[in-house]
């Protein structure tokens, strides 16, 4: 072989030539731009995939309604008025709705009301949980169904209950400066559980979800982190608009939030370094 076919062949081989391998790493790494362009790609090729958020939506913007008739005292949702930015997000994909029930509020209501206001808590996250098993379901498994939503749902109760407990501790509310520790602790701590509702929509129990969560994000908490802040700021802007900004939130940050989540999954699948079990 001659030099110039020598010089030649390791132009061409992707193995020796520096510049094709910086190419390759660039493609498969994992940033905020890319889980955005890769689910949002995902929405766009199938925009089926918003129908199930779009009417858990829905039905959050009615139970809000509802509310707001009750005798039940609720928390009604501030506007972009207020000097203050709000993180929402909860843990899981999700509408955000305008209103909530204290469950405090249900103490000592007569068993009819009781029933109806914690009827309706029930309701919207079973909306919630049905809607998430049947985006990840059908973005994972190219089919929807509701075989994971039994797990799915025990795990959205654990976390609304546990976002209720954080926001009810009233010194963690008049923290002033020193309020960042534990602001750092709880997005360190939903940087971790990023992944954990596609996981348990995958068929793996929450508790199993939760221990494998800290793998899967392994090596790319700041994207997670960066993903965290991107839909919690997205969905308090839209959350925020009168009369639809449950339904916003619902059709449009919810799906938005699973296919990132599945993004993720994707891209770990293409990485050697992972021995994570995506597939339970």
């Amino acid at each position: 072989m001659s030099e110039t076919d020598s010089d030649s062949d390791s132009d061409s081989d992707p193995d020796l030539d520096p510049d094709s391998k910086d190419t390759a790493r660039r493609q498969h790494n994992w940033s905020v731009e890319a889980a955005f362009l890769a689910a949002g790609s995902r929405l766009h090729s199938t925009p089926a995939l918003l129908i199930p958020f779009a009417l858990a939506g829905f039905v959050l913007a009615v139970i809000d309604t509802m509310r707001r008739h009750d005798p039940i005292p609720v928390l009604e949702y501030g506007d972009l008025e207020q000097a203050t930015i709000h993180l929402e997000y909860a843990g899981y994909p999700t509408a955000i709705g305008q209103t909530t029930l204290p469950l405090e509020a249900l103490a000592g209501l007569e068993l009819p009301y009781l029933v109806w206001g914690f009827g309706l808590y029930l309701i919207s996250l079973l909306a919630v949980s049905a809607a998430g098993v049947l985006t990840f379901t059908a973005l994972l498994d190219g089919e929807a169904h509701l075989g994971p939503l039994p797990s799915y749902f025990g795990l959205v109760v654990g976390l609304d209950l546990g976002n209720r407990l954080l926001s009810s501790v009233e010194f963690l509310q008049n923290m002033g400066l020193l309020g960042i520790v534990p602001l750092v602790l709880i997005l360190f701590v939903l940087v971790l559980l990023f992944p954990t509702p596609g996981l348990v929509a995958a068929g793996a129990s929450p508790l199993t979800a939760i221990r494998w969560s800290e793998d899967v994000v392994r090596g790319e908490r700041w994207t997670v982190l960066g993903l965290v802040l991107l839909l919690g700021i997205c969905a308090w802007v839209l959350a925020s608009v009168p009369v639809v900004g449950t339904f916003l939130t619902g059709a449009l940050i919810a799906p938005l939030h699973a296919a990132m989540i599945v993004s993720l999954f994707e891209y770990r699948r293409t990485d050697e370094a992972s021995g994570v079990p995506l597939e339970p």
